[in-house]
């Protein structure tokens, strides 16, 4: 591998991690909006039973999407 190629690779990883990184900021922030539309003390107040099911359904996958991902990585 010549040094042309290392650097080709090398801006792919750093681009590669600055997009996950943004993912990463992207999960977290909407984990928290559906945080906030669970809890009655925030949110939860004006949100229907069905956007709090909605929102507690959605956050059961993520976490179970997330869970599967690190089995299948190890």
């Amino acid at each position: 591998m010549d040094d042309k190629e290392r650097q080709a690779m090398r801006e792919h990883i750093v681009w590669l991690a600055s997009e996950l990184e943004k993912e990463r900021k992207q999960n977290l922030a909407t984990i928290g909006f559906l945080k906030q539309l669970l809890d009655p003390e925030d949110l939860g107040h004006s949100a229907t039973h069905e956007i709090r099911q909605l929102a507690y359904q959605l956050l059961i996958n993520h976490h179970h999407a997330e869970r599967t991902s690190w089995q299948s990585n190890n």
